[in-house]
Parts: structure tokens; C-alpha cells; sequence
């Protein structure tokens, strides 16, 4: 059994994706990779194949006629069995090295859940002022409004322990985009699991295209926040 699984969903990485998973494996001592492709266009899931078809630390799954980051996740989450789930973007924005340092700190620490975050001393987005300053605010927002103690809830770059996600409820929490996050996160703080987070600097995408919307999945995200704290999680 791997000691992490690591869950990249992908769709239009073949840039990235077979140099994201090489560095991978050679910086987490232990992992699996698990590709969760939405039958990209660009022929994402070949590249995985001929570069790694045939390695048993890698996992590809093509889901054909669905579509969506959060039950691309999920799916992936199904398909393993490592006592850690490790989760992060596909195209570089996370980097390889930071998720060695989260798969350490969540088995040194004997943390719940350990995660990556823009705003602690240390962190940041190179070359995206405005956009961290945007993003720091939304997140002061959430904090505000769901009373949660993380400083970032939206970058889904994580490691948690799998009787947690089984705790938490798994298949109801990722659904939508980033905002499976924050039902995370949310429930998680009060369900008083320790949380530890790492301060990381995201860097920029290697090829590729952004799936984010900014003006849209910001209004996703606004009103998950006001559903949960309507239903009181």
C-alpha cells in the first residue's frame, strides 16, 4: 500500500501533467499518483499513458461524459486505499515540493488535516499581487462569516487523513469547484479535528489554460458560504 495518494485532476494538462507526476514520485518517498482525466481534448490521459503506462505508482482514470473538479476528486479519493489523500492542482500552481512538506508535516505532527496556505508568514503567488490581495480578502470574508480559523480555505492543496474524509461525509462535500474546500474545512473545524497549515508559494502554471472564473466562481463560492452558515455546519 502507498503511504499518500496524491489526486490530480486534470483536463487540458498534457503540458504539465507527465513532468508534474515525475516530480512527484521523486520527491514523495512513498506516493501513488492517481490521474483523474475528463477526457481532455489535448489527449491529456495518452501522455500519462505512454509516460508512465506500465508503473505502478501511477493511476489513471478517464471519466468519459462527466465533467467537474470536485467529483473528479472524489472519484480519485475512491480509487485508492493509502491512509493519506494528498490533493492539489495539476499544472504547477501547487508545487511538488510543497506537497512533501504537507505529506511530512501531516505524519510528524499527527494532524488531521495539513495544508497549504498563501497567508501565513512566508507564503504568497508570485507575480499576482492583485490577485493574492483578492484572494486574502475573499478568505477574511469566509472567516468572518463561517467563524472558520484557517486563513485560506479555497486552495484545495491539502493532505488529510482518509478516516477523516470517512468522517466528515466524502461524497457530499465535493461537489461544485473549489468550493469543496470550504464545506471541508468548515466541518472539520467543528468537528475539532487539528488542522495545521504550511505556508506555500504558489508559482506559475506550466502551459495550459486556468479553469477558474474569477467573477463566477467567486459568486460559487459566496453562496456555499451563506448556505453553510445558514444550515449551521
Amino acid at each position: 500500500m502507498a503511504r499518500v495518494s496524491i489526486i490530480l485532476p486534470t483536463y487540458n494538462e498534457r503540458e504539465s501533467i507527465t513532468a508534474l507526476i515525475a516530480h512527484l514520485l521523486e520527491l514523495v518517498e512513498g506516493a501513488e499518483v492517481v490521474v483523474v482525466d475528463d477526457d481532455s481534448p489535448d489527449a491529456t490521459a495518452q501522455a500519462v499513458e505512454e509516460a508512465f503506462g506500465g508503473n505502478e505508482q501511477v493511476k489513471l482514470i478517464v471519466r468519459k461524459g462527466e465533467r467537474g473538479l470536485a467529483t473528479a476528486i472524489w472519484r480519485g479519493i475512491q480509487a485508492t486505499h493509502s491512509p493519506l489523500i494528498g490533493l492539489m492542482d495539476s499544472d504547477f500552481n501547487h508545487r511538488p515540493e510543497d506537497m512533501a512538506r504537507l505529506v511530512k508535516a501531516a505524519e510528524e505532527t499527527v494532524v488531521d488535516i495539513a495544508i497549504g496556505s498563501r497567508f501565513r508568514r512566508g507564503g504568497g503567488m508570485e507575480g499576482a499581487r492583485v490577485r493574492w490581495f483578492f484572494s486574502w480578502a475573499f478568505n477574511l470574508w469566509l472567516r468572518l462569516v463561517l467563524g472558520v480559523r484557517t486563513t485560506d480555505n479555497l486552495s484545495g492543496f491539502m493532505v488529510i487523513r482518509r478516516e477523516v474524509l470517512e468522517q466528515l461525509g466524502g461524497e457530499e462535500l465535493f461537489v461544485g469547484y473549489g468550493d469543496y474546500a470550504i464545506r471541508l474545512l468548515k466541518r472539520a473545524q467543528a468537528a475539532g479535528l487539528k488542522i495545521k497549515e504550511i505556508p506555500v508559494v504558489y508559482g506559475p502554471r506550466m502551459g495550459g489554460e486556468s479553469k477558474t472564473r474569477f467573477v463566477h466562481h467567486l459568486i460559487q463560492y459566496t453562496r456555499t458560504a451563506l448556505e453553510l452558515r445558514r444550515k449551521g455546519w
